[in-house]
C-alpha cells in the first residue's frame, strides 16, 4: 500500500488569478446586461414617439378629410370652406366659446397652430359621423334637422394644469356651432403630442393644389383643397436618450430646440379634401 505523504493544491497566486478572472468575467456580463437594458429602453422610447405620430396622423387623415362637407351640395348653394378663417382679437382660445377659428403660430413651445375644420350636420341618409361631434358625442336631433354648419377645432395643450404631468402634451378636439357655442365637451384625443403645424393647399379651378401657404398668408379660405400637417410627438418616460441638445423643424415654423433626454419624432402628412374637388 502506497501512502502519499505530500499533497499539493492551488497556490495563493493561482487563487488570486482565478478570483481576478471571475471579477473580470462578471463585469463584462453585467456590462452586457446593462447595455442590453439601455438599448431596449431607447428602442421602446423611440417606438412610443413614432407610434403616437403615426396614430395621430392616421386618425386626423380620416377625421379631417370631412372638411367642406355640404349636405346641400346638389343645390350648388351654401358652399362650406373646408378650413375656418383665421382667428382675430375677438376669438377666444378653445375650448372656450368663440374659439371656432384657425390659429397660426410659429412657436411650437406653446403647441403650434390650431386647425379648425368646417362641415355641416345631417343631410340625405347621414352617417354616424354626420351627426356627431369630433369627439364622437351625439348632437341633438334639432341641430341635425336644421343641418347647421359646425367647426371642429384641433389643438395641442402642452400644459393641461393637471397635477399629473403625464397628462401634459395632449392633442385635443372640440366642436362648435356656427355662432361659436360649444357642442358636447372638449376631449383629449392623444397623449405625447408637443406641437402641430399646418400649411394650406390652395387649389386651382380643377381642384389641384397650386401651392401651400401658412394660414396667416391665406386670403381666400374657400380655395383650400388640401392640408399639410406636421406633428411633433414624444416618449412617455422622458429619460430615453442621453442628455443633449436636439433641434426639430415642423414645416415652415421656427425650429425648436430641447436640451433633455426625451425621444421625439416628427410625423408629416398631406390630407386632401374630396368635398372641395371642384371649387
Amino acid at each position: 500500500m502506497n501512502i502519499k505523504r505530500h499533497q499539493s493544491g492551488m497556490t495563493l497566486i493561482e487563487l488570486m488569478v482565478a478570483a481576478a478572472l471571475g471579477v473580470i468575467i462578471s463585469y463584462f456580463i453585467m456590462n452586457i446586461m446593462v447595455t442590453s437594458a439601455r438599448s431596449a429602453g431607447v428602442a421602446e422610447g423611440l417606438a412610443q414617439a413614432q407610434e403616437t405620430g403615426r396614430l395621430v396622423m392616421a386618425w386626423m387623415s380620416e377625421e379631417v378629410a370631412i372638411g367642406g362637407y355640404n349636405n346641400d351640395y346638389l343645390s350648388g348653394a351654401n358652399d362650406v370652406p373646408a378650413v375656418a378663417e383665421l382667428c382675430d382679437a375677438s376669438n377666444a382660445a378653445p375650448p372656450a366659446a368663440g374659439g371656432h377659428c384657425t390659429f397660426n403660430a410659429n412657436n411650437n413651445v406653446t403647441g403650434g397652430d390650431r386647425l379648425a375644420i368646417q362641415r355641416t350636420l345631417g343631410g340625405l341618409d347621414p352617417g354616424p359621423r354626420d351627426s356627431r361631434t369630433c369627439t364622437g358625442e351625439a348632437v341633438g336631433a334639432a341641430l341635425i334637422d336644421d343641418q347647421i354648419e359646425v367647426t371642429d377645432v384641433y389643438w395641442v395643450r402642452p400644459n393641461t394644469a393637471d397635477a399629473d404631468v403625464t397628462n401634459d402634451n395632449q392633442l385635443w378636439c372640440v366642436t362648435y356651432d356656427n355662432n361659436g357655442n360649444v357642442l358636447g365637451t372638449a376631449q383629449s384625443i392623444a397623449n405625447g403630442v408637443e406641437g402641430m403645424q399646418i400649411l394650406l393647399g390652395i387649389g386651382s379651378d380643377s381642384g389641384d393644389v397650386e401651392h401651400y401657404e401658412t394660414p396667416s398668408a391665406a386670403t381666400d379660405f374657400s380655395q383650400v383643397v388640401a392640408l399639410r400637417i406636421a406633428i411633433l410627438t414624444r416618449d412617455f418616460s422622458g429619460t430615453t436618450l442621453d442628455p443633449d441638445k436636439r433641434t426639430y423643424g415642423l414645416l415652415d415654423s421656427d425650429p425648436v430646440t430641447y436640451e433633455d433626454q426625451v425621444a421625439r419624432y416628427v410625423q408629416t402628412g398631406t390630407i386632401w379634401f374630396p368635398n372641395k374637388k371642384a371649387i
